[in-house]
Protein backbone atom coordinates (compact mmCIF):
# COMPACT_ATOMS: atom_id res chain seq x y z
CA UNK A 1 0.00 0.00 0.00
CA UNK A 2 1.11 3.56 -0.70
CA UNK A 3 1.43 5.64 2.44
CA UNK A 4 -0.85 8.69 2.29
CA UNK A 5 -0.59 9.61 5.96
CA UNK A 6 1.10 12.87 4.99
CA UNK A 7 -1.91 14.09 3.03
CA UNK A 8 -3.69 16.92 4.87
CA UNK A 9 -7.39 17.16 5.54
CA UNK A 10 -9.11 20.04 3.79
CA UNK A 11 -8.78 22.27 6.85
CA UNK A 12 -5.27 21.16 7.90
CA UNK A 13 -1.93 22.43 6.71
CA UNK A 14 1.25 20.39 6.55
CA UNK A 15 4.21 21.50 8.65
CA UNK A 16 6.03 24.15 6.66
CA UNK A 17 9.12 26.26 6.97
CA UNK A 18 9.02 29.71 5.40
CA UNK A 19 12.41 30.48 3.85
CA UNK A 20 13.68 33.80 2.49
CA UNK A 21 14.18 33.85 -1.25
CA UNK A 22 17.94 34.46 -0.96
CA UNK A 23 18.69 31.65 1.53
CA UNK A 24 21.99 30.20 0.28
CA UNK A 25 21.97 27.29 2.77
CA UNK A 26 18.63 25.99 1.59
CA UNK A 27 19.87 23.03 -0.47
CA UNK A 28 22.25 21.81 2.21
CA UNK A 29 19.55 21.74 4.88
CA UNK A 30 16.99 19.91 2.78
CA UNK A 31 19.17 17.49 0.85
CA UNK A 32 19.88 15.50 4.01
CA UNK A 33 16.20 14.56 4.24
CA UNK A 34 16.57 12.43 1.11
CA UNK A 35 19.32 10.21 2.47
CA UNK A 36 17.18 7.05 2.63
CA UNK A 37 17.49 4.11 5.02
CA UNK A 38 20.94 2.55 5.65
CA UNK A 39 22.11 1.11 2.37
CA UNK A 40 19.05 2.39 0.52
CA UNK A 41 19.04 5.19 -2.06
CA UNK A 42 15.94 7.36 -1.95
CA UNK A 43 14.67 9.09 -5.07
CA UNK A 44 12.08 11.78 -5.76
CA UNK A 45 9.25 11.36 -8.25
CA UNK A 46 7.65 14.58 -9.44
CA UNK A 47 4.04 13.75 -10.35
CA UNK A 48 2.50 15.95 -13.02
CA UNK A 49 -1.18 15.97 -13.94
CA UNK A 50 -0.52 15.72 -17.67
CA UNK A 51 -1.68 17.99 -20.49
CA UNK A 52 -1.84 17.97 -24.26
CA UNK A 53 -0.69 21.61 -24.25
CA UNK A 54 3.00 21.66 -25.29
CA UNK A 55 3.71 24.73 -23.15
CA UNK A 56 2.09 23.19 -20.09
CA UNK A 57 4.14 20.02 -20.55
CA UNK A 58 7.32 22.07 -20.99
CA UNK A 59 6.59 24.00 -17.80
CA UNK A 60 6.21 20.73 -15.88
CA UNK A 61 9.56 19.51 -17.21
CA UNK A 62 11.13 22.83 -16.23
CA UNK A 63 9.90 22.47 -12.64
CA UNK A 64 11.41 18.98 -12.53
CA UNK A 65 14.72 20.39 -13.75
CA UNK A 66 14.61 23.06 -11.04
CA UNK A 67 13.79 20.46 -8.37
CA UNK A 68 16.74 18.31 -9.42
CA UNK A 69 19.03 21.35 -9.27
CA UNK A 70 17.88 22.10 -5.70
CA UNK A 71 18.80 18.63 -4.41
CA UNK A 72 21.90 17.56 -6.37
CA UNK A 73 22.80 13.93 -5.87
CA UNK A 74 19.18 12.82 -5.39
CA UNK A 75 17.70 10.86 -8.33
CA UNK A 76 14.71 12.83 -9.68
CA UNK A 77 12.25 11.70 -12.34
CA UNK A 78 8.97 13.08 -13.73
CA UNK A 79 5.88 10.96 -14.24
CA UNK A 80 2.48 12.08 -15.53
CA UNK A 81 -0.87 10.90 -14.22
CA UNK A 82 -2.62 11.03 -17.59
CA UNK A 83 -2.62 12.24 -21.22
CA UNK A 84 1.14 12.15 -21.89
CA UNK A 85 4.21 10.19 -20.86
CA UNK A 86 6.30 9.12 -19.20
CA UNK A 87 3.72 7.53 -16.93
CA UNK A 88 4.09 7.28 -13.18
CA UNK A 89 4.88 3.57 -13.52
CA UNK A 90 7.53 4.14 -16.16
CA UNK A 91 9.27 6.79 -14.06
CA UNK A 92 9.20 4.63 -10.94
CA UNK A 93 10.87 1.87 -12.97
CA UNK A 94 13.47 4.38 -14.09
CA UNK A 95 14.22 5.31 -10.46
CA UNK A 96 14.58 1.62 -9.60
CA UNK A 97 17.06 1.22 -12.47
CA UNK A 98 19.01 4.17 -11.05
CA UNK A 99 19.46 2.26 -7.80
CA UNK A 100 16.60 3.59 -5.69
CA UNK A 101 14.75 1.34 -3.27
CA UNK A 102 12.71 4.09 -1.63
CA UNK A 103 10.87 6.92 -3.40
CA UNK A 104 8.89 9.89 -2.21
CA UNK A 105 6.30 11.00 -4.76
CA UNK A 106 5.59 14.73 -4.79
CA UNK A 107 2.44 15.63 -6.77
CA UNK A 108 2.21 19.01 -8.48
CA UNK A 109 -1.25 19.59 -7.03
CA UNK A 110 -2.55 22.82 -5.55
CA UNK A 111 -5.16 21.29 -3.25
CA UNK A 112 -6.09 17.97 -1.69
CA UNK A 113 -8.95 16.47 -3.69
CA UNK A 114 -9.69 13.45 -5.88
CA UNK A 115 -6.30 13.26 -7.61
CA UNK A 116 -4.36 13.50 -4.36
CA UNK A 117 -6.59 11.11 -2.41
CA UNK A 118 -7.39 8.51 -5.06
CA UNK A 119 -5.88 8.71 -8.55
CA UNK A 120 -2.25 9.38 -7.65
CA UNK A 121 -2.10 6.80 -4.80
CA UNK A 122 -3.60 4.14 -7.05
CA UNK A 123 -1.09 4.81 -9.83
CA UNK A 124 1.77 4.86 -7.32
CA UNK A 125 0.70 1.60 -5.73
CA UNK A 126 0.61 -0.23 -9.05
CA UNK A 127 3.90 1.29 -10.23
CA UNK A 128 5.67 0.60 -6.92
CA UNK A 129 4.61 -3.05 -6.99
CA UNK A 130 5.96 -3.52 -10.50
CA UNK A 131 9.22 -1.72 -9.75
CA UNK A 132 9.76 -3.27 -6.31
CA UNK A 133 9.90 0.08 -4.53
CA UNK A 134 8.71 1.49 -1.21
CA UNK A 135 6.84 4.69 -2.07
CA UNK A 136 5.35 7.43 0.10
CA UNK A 137 3.37 10.45 -1.09
CA UNK A 138 3.65 14.06 -0.01
CA UNK A 139 0.73 16.44 0.26
CA UNK A 140 -0.61 19.12 -2.04
CA UNK A 141 0.73 22.67 -1.87
CA UNK A 142 -2.27 24.17 -0.08
CA UNK A 143 -1.25 27.41 1.64
CA UNK A 144 2.48 26.83 1.47
CA UNK A 145 4.19 30.24 1.98
CA UNK A 146 6.13 30.00 -1.28
CA UNK A 147 2.92 29.45 -3.28
CA UNK A 148 1.08 32.21 -1.40
CA UNK A 149 3.96 34.60 -2.08
CA UNK A 150 4.07 33.65 -5.76
CA UNK A 151 0.32 34.21 -6.10
CA UNK A 152 0.71 37.68 -4.61
CA UNK A 153 3.61 38.36 -6.95
CA UNK A 154 1.57 37.41 -10.02
CA UNK A 155 -1.23 39.75 -8.95
CA UNK A 156 1.24 42.60 -8.43
CA UNK A 157 2.67 42.00 -11.90
CA UNK A 158 -0.79 42.27 -13.46
CA UNK A 159 -1.57 45.53 -11.66
CA UNK A 160 1.84 47.17 -11.80
CA UNK A 161 1.36 49.34 -14.89
CA UNK A 162 -2.31 50.18 -14.28
CA UNK A 163 -3.75 53.34 -12.78
CA UNK A 164 -4.96 53.00 -9.18
CA UNK A 165 -8.65 52.25 -8.63
CA UNK A 166 -10.39 52.66 -5.25
CA UNK A 167 -10.55 49.37 -3.39
CA UNK A 168 -14.32 49.65 -3.03
CA UNK A 169 -14.62 49.64 -6.81
CA UNK A 170 -12.33 46.63 -7.31
CA UNK A 171 -13.37 42.98 -7.17
CA UNK A 172 -11.00 40.01 -7.07
CA UNK A 173 -12.26 36.79 -8.67
CA UNK A 174 -10.27 33.74 -7.62
CA UNK A 175 -10.76 30.88 -10.07
CA UNK A 176 -10.11 27.23 -9.26
CA UNK A 177 -9.93 24.21 -11.52
CA UNK A 178 -12.89 22.67 -9.70
CA UNK A 179 -13.53 19.35 -8.01
CA UNK A 180 -16.45 17.23 -6.88
CA UNK A 181 -14.82 17.27 -3.44
CA UNK A 182 -17.05 19.44 -1.22
CA UNK A 183 -13.94 20.97 0.35
CA UNK A 184 -12.86 22.57 -2.96
CA UNK A 185 -14.50 25.93 -2.21
CA UNK A 186 -13.16 26.05 1.35
CA UNK A 187 -9.60 25.34 0.22
CA UNK A 188 -9.70 28.05 -2.46
CA UNK A 189 -11.21 30.54 0.01
CA UNK A 190 -8.51 29.74 2.57
CA UNK A 191 -5.80 30.28 -0.02
CA UNK A 192 -7.31 33.56 -1.25
CA UNK A 193 -7.45 34.84 2.34
CA UNK A 194 -3.78 33.97 2.81
CA UNK A 195 -2.79 35.97 -0.28
CA UNK A 196 -4.75 39.00 0.96
CA UNK A 197 -3.15 39.14 4.39
CA UNK A 198 -1.08 42.31 4.91
CA UNK A 199 2.38 41.83 3.48
CA UNK A 200 5.42 43.83 2.55
CA UNK A 201 5.25 47.17 0.76
CA UNK A 202 6.05 45.37 -2.49
CA UNK A 203 2.82 43.38 -2.38
CA UNK A 204 0.56 45.86 -0.60
CA UNK A 205 -1.11 47.06 -3.78
CA UNK A 206 -2.51 43.64 -4.66
CA UNK A 207 -4.62 43.71 -1.47
CA UNK A 208 -6.71 46.64 -2.67
CA UNK A 209 -10.05 45.00 -3.42
CA UNK A 210 -13.47 45.61 -1.97
CA UNK A 211 -14.63 42.00 -2.13
CA UNK A 212 -13.73 38.56 -3.41
CA UNK A 213 -15.76 36.20 -5.60
CA UNK A 214 -14.98 32.56 -6.36
CA UNK A 215 -15.54 30.55 -9.53
CA UNK A 216 -14.69 27.07 -10.77
CA UNK A 217 -14.03 25.82 -14.27
CA UNK A 218 -15.61 22.39 -13.72
CA UNK A 219 -17.38 20.13 -11.21
CA UNK A 220 -18.20 22.87 -8.70
CA UNK A 221 -20.32 25.99 -8.42
CA UNK A 222 -20.38 28.87 -8.97
CA UNK A 223 -19.00 28.56 -12.48
CA UNK A 224 -16.46 31.04 -13.80
CA UNK A 225 -19.17 32.79 -15.85
CA UNK A 226 -21.40 33.06 -12.78
CA UNK A 227 -18.55 34.46 -10.68
CA UNK A 228 -17.64 37.06 -13.30
CA UNK A 229 -21.26 38.15 -13.64
CA UNK A 230 -21.55 38.49 -9.86
CA UNK A 231 -18.33 40.51 -9.77
CA UNK A 232 -19.52 42.98 -12.41
CA UNK A 233 -23.03 43.48 -11.05
CA UNK A 234 -23.12 42.61 -7.37
CA UNK A 235 -22.30 44.69 -4.32
CA UNK A 236 -23.24 48.16 -3.13
CA UNK A 237 -20.43 50.02 -4.97
CA UNK A 238 -20.00 50.67 -8.67
CA UNK A 239 -17.46 48.18 -10.00
CA UNK A 240 -14.70 49.71 -12.09
CA UNK A 241 -12.15 46.90 -12.14
CA UNK A 242 -12.39 43.11 -11.89
CA UNK A 243 -9.14 41.24 -11.30
CA UNK A 244 -9.45 37.62 -12.42
CA UNK A 245 -6.82 35.30 -10.95
CA UNK A 246 -6.87 31.66 -12.10
CA UNK A 247 -5.17 29.61 -9.39
CA UNK A 248 -3.40 27.31 -11.82
CA UNK A 249 0.10 25.94 -12.07
CA UNK A 250 0.69 25.50 -15.79
CA UNK A 251 -0.74 26.35 -19.18
CA UNK A 252 -3.54 24.11 -20.42
CA UNK A 253 -7.15 23.78 -21.46
CA UNK A 254 -8.42 25.09 -18.10
CA UNK A 255 -6.67 28.44 -18.55
CA UNK A 256 -8.06 28.68 -22.09
CA UNK A 257 -11.58 28.25 -20.70
CA UNK A 258 -10.98 31.03 -18.19
CA UNK A 259 -9.76 33.32 -20.96
CA UNK A 260 -12.89 32.59 -23.00
CA UNK A 261 -15.10 33.48 -20.03
CA UNK A 262 -13.22 36.75 -19.53
CA UNK A 263 -13.73 37.68 -23.19
CA UNK A 264 -17.47 37.08 -22.83
CA UNK A 265 -17.61 39.14 -19.62
CA UNK A 266 -15.68 41.97 -21.23
CA UNK A 267 -18.15 42.05 -24.13
CA UNK A 268 -21.12 42.02 -21.76
CA UNK A 269 -19.66 44.69 -19.44
CA UNK A 270 -17.34 46.98 -21.44
CA UNK A 271 -17.62 49.63 -18.72
CA UNK A 272 -15.56 47.40 -16.40
CA UNK A 273 -11.79 47.04 -16.65
CA UNK A 274 -11.03 43.32 -16.77
CA UNK A 275 -7.56 42.28 -15.63
CA UNK A 276 -6.31 38.70 -15.95
CA UNK A 277 -3.53 37.49 -13.67
CA UNK A 278 -1.14 34.95 -15.16
CA UNK A 279 -0.77 31.39 -13.87
CA UNK A 280 1.91 30.48 -11.33
CA UNK A 281 4.09 28.86 -13.99
CA UNK A 282 7.47 27.15 -13.76
CA UNK A 283 8.81 29.45 -11.06
CA UNK A 284 11.59 28.69 -8.59
CA UNK A 285 9.15 29.12 -5.71
CA UNK A 286 7.08 26.18 -7.01
CA UNK A 287 10.16 23.95 -7.07
CA UNK A 288 11.14 24.96 -3.55
CA UNK A 289 7.66 24.30 -2.22
CA UNK A 290 7.63 20.86 -3.86
CA UNK A 291 10.95 19.89 -2.27
CA UNK A 292 9.77 21.09 1.14
CA UNK A 293 6.57 19.10 0.89
CA UNK A 294 8.56 16.00 -0.08
CA UNK A 295 11.03 16.49 2.77
CA UNK A 296 8.17 16.92 5.25
CA UNK A 297 6.67 13.63 4.07
CA UNK A 298 10.00 11.85 4.63
CA UNK A 299 10.36 13.19 8.15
Amino acid sequence: MISTENLPLASKRLPIVALPAADTGWAERWQGAFGGSPGQLRGLLVVGHGTADPLGAAETHEITRRVAALIPGVPVELGFLEVIGPTIGESLQRLAERGCREVVAAPLLLFTAGHARRDVPEALEEGARRAGLAVSQSGAFGCHPEIVALSRQRRCEALHALDPVPSGSTVLVMVGRGSSDPAAHAQLAEFAAATLEPGSHAVRRDNACGRVEFGFVAAARPSVAEALAAAALGGPAVVRRVVVQPHLLFRGHVEEQVEASIRQARAAHPEVEWVQVRRLGAAERVARALVERAAAAIR
